[in-house]
């Protein structure tokens, strides 16, 4: 395939303006759930507003820049700890995974229950598309080395599916074949999948937007404002109901509501890719300008719009060129070459985990290492690990043949201390030896206090009365133990010897699992107790994920209480604390009164810097005090 160099910029400078364009009009009204209706002359803010839809592609295409086609998620993970300190939601995560050790594509699997089907990578695509035109395959690829650094399954095949769309939308002007020709990389049967073919169908029968926004919600909707679920469909209204016309495609979008800034984004990044900035009306291309307003750290030499153009163009030529995609873009200018850094590495090490990467005391975590690249004979694989673990084979030979290494890493059953982070580091014997750093996130070391509850009802309470043959009763008013003055080790021990097994439950993904000891059903309340050691005197957030009541001591000092039934999410409620140098005691009144109890607790930084714990890193360095 050929594709004019002229056409090729042109087109690549309108999907980023589409982008920028989108994210300004949307980004005012995101996480508004409800129907936007505005006037096309109230679109636009008085000023530009950075993106994360567009910083973290800007600073993909500096990765790019430096490593050509050899990058990894790797390189990608370490250029966002250095260049973009974006700690939301799941970019928050991905962040405390890497500072633990924990490579992609575990990186966006632990730890986030709730952010795995974010929008955060859905909205990195294009760069993926533009700098591999026509090759479709290619920039899917690149985009799963993306999306896996904070997301699973779902919202990854979204980034794949719509890097697609871009790298051939420069040969394919038409959004319904784009989809249709890529939908597949929506993992078969998940909710993204049916919903996004649903909104192709509503579109088909005629129901009007509204009515189409109002089926896929009753088909499988979601309350999180910011889920790629039900947001990639909601972008494909706003592309089919819009048409062609990039202006009423962002309104059509934005009428959905949730994630607008990032569905306007996307939506306009395709039509204006499909337009080129050439033929983008000129009143919107002035509402946007050319500057490029971003909110992180990294800058480029120029800071405008038609800069990146045409810096991305380069990249574009230069891997087509390099991965011999067979297109070939015409007319193109001479570009500088890839620096020597673009270039695979002999030899390459990576660790695949079986099952979690975390352990409390006494667990095993089984490993395999993996080498790609040439292996010279003879070479010897070590394992070092953190003092008191015990690394099962420590030496291994490897060769061309023998190059995965299955590894058991053994905690050590008895330790005073639980650190939250344990790193190990795989040595290759060549010359120079290659190294690569892994890391296991130490569980939380919680000490249950008992499990309580009312077998009798309240003789005032005729509806308990009524229920009392067929349940068990609870509140979160009445002290089952003394609060906050529990004597943790007697109650302890006394709940060990009753269970016959230390009363102890590891917290492995933030969440206090109690179904890993007490199988009680109907209501109860239950008490847990864990101290840390904090390595200085700090603030900090202690950030809850609840489904129903709690009550939070910290230091014999009431924290924070909730006498609610919700539906769970990790940040349902924060609390502003001061942890002191040393150890800290935390007392934990769960209450649960449905079926089903889920709880999460983990800890956020305060620097100060900036407003809210969702704009601060998750604490990495705080260590557990295992109980005798």
């Amino acid at each position: 395939m050929q594709l004019s160099y002229d056409r090729y910029l042109d087109q690549v400078l309108g999907g980023w303006i589409g982008k920028s364009m989108g994210g300004a009009v949307g980004a005012r009204f995101e996480g508004n759930k409800g129907w936007i209706e505005i006037h096309p002359d109230d679109m636009f803010p008085a000023q530009m507003p950075p993106n994360d839809d567009l910083d973290l592609q800007v600073l993909w295409l500096k990765v790019l820049e430096e490593k050509g086609a050899a990058l990894t998620s790797d390189d990608l993970a370490a250029a966002w700890l250095e260049g973009c300190w974006y700690p939301f939601n799941e970019y928050g995560i991905f962040r405390r995974n890497w500072r633990l050790g924990i490579h992609p594509p575990y990186s966006g699997r632990f730890t986030n229950q709730f952010w795995e089907t974010g929008m955060g990578c859905p909205i990195r695509a294009e760069i993926w598309g533009y700098v591999f035109p026509g090759a479709p395959d290619l920039a899917a690829r690149y985009a799963a080395m993306d999306g896996t650094l904070d997301h699973t399954e779902q919202s990854v095949g979204a980034e794949m599916m719509f890097a697609a769309m871009a790298s051939m939308a420069f040969f394919v002007p038409d959004v319904r074949r784009l989809a249709s020709m890529f939908m597949h990389y929506l993992p078969k049967d998940t909710p993204i999948e049916r919903l996004t073919r649903a909104a192709f169908q509503a579109y088909d029968e005629g129901l009007s937007l509204r009515d189409a926004r109002d089926r896929l919600m009753a088909l499988a909707g979601i309350p999180e404002a910011c889920d790629s679920q039900i947001n990639v469909p909601f972008t494909f209204l706003g592309l089919l109901y819009g048409g062609n016309d990039l202006q009423e495609t962002m309104l059509a979008a934005l009428r959905c509501g949730y994630d607008t800034d990032c569905t306007l984004a996307t939506a306009a990044a395709l039509v204006g890719q499909i337009l080129g900035a050439s033929c983008i009306p000129e009143h919107l291309k002035r509402a946007v300008g050319d500057e490029l307003v971003m909110g992180i750290e990294y800058r480029r030499a120029e800071m405008t719009l038609s800069a990146l153009a045409r810096d991305t163009a380069r990249m574009g030529v230069l891997l087509s060129r390099e991965c011999a995609t067979g297109v070939e873009i015409v007319g193109a200018p001479e570009v500088a070459p890839l620096p020597a850094t673009a270039k695979a590495p002999a030899i390459r090490l990576w660790v695949e985990y079986d099952g979690l990467p975390a352990a409390a005391p006494g667990d095993t975590v089984n490993v395999t290492v993996h080498l790609e690249g040439s292996v010279p004979a003879n070479t010897f694989l070590s394992i070092e690990g953190p003092r008191g673990w015990t690394v099962v084979p420590e030496i291994a030979r490897v060769d061309s043949i023998h190059r995965t290494i299955p590894v058991a890493l053994h905690a050590p059953a008895h330790t005073i201390e639980w650190p939250m982070r344990h790193l190990f580091t795989a040595r290759l014997g060549t010359y120079p030896p290659v190294t690569y750093t892994f890391g296991v996130a130490g569980a939380g070391i919680w000490q249950l206090l008992g499990v309580y509850y009312d077998a009798l009802p309240d003789e005032r309470d005729p509806v308990q009365q009524r229920r009392r043959f067929n349940q068990h009763f609870v509140s979160l008013q009445r002290a089952y133990l003394p609060e906050p003055d529990v004597d943790v080790e007697a109650m302890y021990q006394a709940w060990s010897r009753k269970l016959g097994r230390p009363a102890i439950v590891p917290s492995y993904e933030h969440e206090i699992n109690l179904s890993q000891l007490i199988g009680l059903r109907g209501p109860y309340c239950a008490y847990l107790a864990r101290t840390i050691i904090s390595p200085d005197e700090r603030s900090a957030y202690i950030v809850i994920g609840n489904n129903d009541g709690y009550r939070l001591y910290l230091n014999g000092e009431l924290v924070g209480e909730a006498d609610e039934c919700v539906w769970w999410s990790p940040f349902n409620n924060v609390h502003h604390v001061t942890l002191r140098s040393g150890p800290n005691r935390l007392l934990l009144k769960l209450l649960k009164r449905g079926d089903d109890l889920r709880f999460t607790l983990g800890f956020r930084a305060s620097t100060g810097r900036r407003h809210g714990h969702n704009t601060e890193d998750w604490l990495v360095d705080l260590v557990d005090i295992v109980p005798s």
